[in-house]
């Protein structure tokens, strides 16, 4: 199944289909983005995207396919940058407290700079009714943690918690759940102010309870 189209959404097997498609989903993103899950009708979709609404029930049957669409493509997107951005050859020779701090940063930044976006796709995960594809929403945020688990784990003999798996998933479901709960909350009650510190803090914990050093103080 392509991504983009999600599992209602009619194929897009020609260039001008198929550009049409993507026109919808960058409408709909931007909706999402800057008004929120309830305001992303199919009317303000189609005016967004300069389209009509005809246009939009000829791709979608209704509101919850073109949604989906956009949370299967947005995810998709992110599903193939972590694998890039993840994998252990691009890390090597890099510090572990270094990787920490970059790993931690990256998806805080990520969560600022798409928070809007991000929180109106978690509420639709949250409200569909469809199993399958709550179950499949998990199996996404799973695979991008289990990513990361993986890499920190190839530095085990780094971290001094006697029992690095078992830390290391619970860093960063602490991570997660942090972002996530600040993401959902409908304001900011970030206690450290700006997005640069916040993410400070947060690899601060992680160092901390994983028990990484930087080199520099492991040679005092």
């Amino acid at each position: 199944m392509n991504g983009a189209e999600g599992p209602h959404a009619r194929p897009a097997r020609q260039e001008r289909s198929r550009r049409t498609l993507e026109r919808l989903l960058d409408a709909a993103e931007g909706v999402l983005a800057e008004k929120g899950l309830d305001a992303a009708t199919v009317p303000a979709i189609a005016a967004r995207s300069g389209l009509s609404v005809g246009v939009v029930y000829r791709r979608f049957p209704d509101k919850d396919a073109l949604i989906r669409a956009v949370y299967e493509r947005f995810f998709a997107r992110a599903r193939e940058s972590n694998r890039e951005a993840l994998e252990p050859g691009r890390w090597a020779g890099v510090e572990t407290a270094r990787m920490v701090r970059i790993l931690v940063g990256g998806m805080a930044k990520g969560y600022r700079l798409n928070r809007g976006l991000l929180a109106a796709l978690l509420a639709y995960a949250e409200t569909q009714p469809d199993r399958r594809f709550r179950r499949r929403a998990r199996e996404l945020n799973e695979e991008a943690f289990g990513r990361i688990a993986s890499l920190l784990l190839s530095r085990r003999r780094e971290l001094t918690h006697p029992e690095p798996a078992r830390a290391i998933r619970f860093a960063l479901l602490v991570v997660g759940s942090t972002l996530r709960a600040l993401l959902l909350s409908g304001e900011n009650p970030n206690p450290f102010g700006t997005g640069e510190r916040f993410a400070e803090e947060l690899t601060r914990l992680c160092l901390g309870y994983l028990g990484v050093q930087s080199a520099a103080r492991r040679r005092r």
